[in-house]
């Protein structure tokens, strides 16, 4: 996954919404403002198509189930954490895919949408990847690195091994995933893709 941590690290030294310090990442902004993207809500995007958003097959814009579209304003916390996942996703198939779909000719969305669903059997890798970007462009390492810094001291004297404990490894990724605006499975996967606290 290293190309796809080369391509975030680019993008964090040109966009100033994207730094380590501006957890949670505005993803909505960077979307709109600094990439110029539209959110184009569609009606009953998830129930006719299973997706909850869908970059468009020109790269000019992201289809956002009109429902989750309404939540880019104000929603619950654990839905615009996962929507907030969900657009950074897509965001992904922006800049690391855009060239795979260019040789089609789509006459419909229907018909583009259709070849998402595998893309040209390549669909397990490219899914992985727009995770990959997604899980680290919202968590970036530098400030998980510094999270876990100051919590390890403490869990040393509570717990000895203490990075033994799959259920406190748990317990620090609740507590630390409202800072990145995630939910706690996608700092456990990043706790274990960056080798800070790995799966016991």
């Amino acid at each position: 996954m290293e190309h796809v941590w080369k391509v975030i690290e680019e993008l964090r030294s040109k966009y100033e919404v994207l730094q380590d310090d501006r957890t949670p990442i505005d993803v909505f902004s960077f979307l709109e403002i600094d990439l110029g993207l539209n959110p184009i809500p569609f009606d009953d995007l998830t129930s006719k198509y299973r997706v909850e958003a869908a970059v468009t097959a020109d790269f000019t814009g992201i289809y956002l189930d009109a429902e989750q579209y309404a939540l880019m304003e104000k929603g619950p916390e654990w839905k615009l954490n996962r929507l907030r996942f969900t657009v950074a996703h897509e965001l992904a198939h922006c800049f690391l895919h855009r060239e795979i779909p260019q040789s089609q000719a789509f006459s419909s969305l229907p018909d583009f949408a259709r070849w998402t669903q595998n893309y040209g059997g390549r669909k397990y890798s490219i899914e992985q990847e727009a995770n990959e970007f997604a899980g680290r462009l919202l968590v970036p390492t530098k400030r998980l690195q510094d999270c876990f810094d100051e919590f390890a001291p403490q869990a040393e004297q509570l717990v000895r091994n203490f990075m033994q404990s799959s259920s406190l490894r748990d317990k620090f990724a609740e507590k630390i995933a409202p800072r990145f605006g995630v939910n706690a499975q996608v700092i456990a996967v990043r706790l274990d893709r960056d080798g800070i606290w790995p799966a016991a």
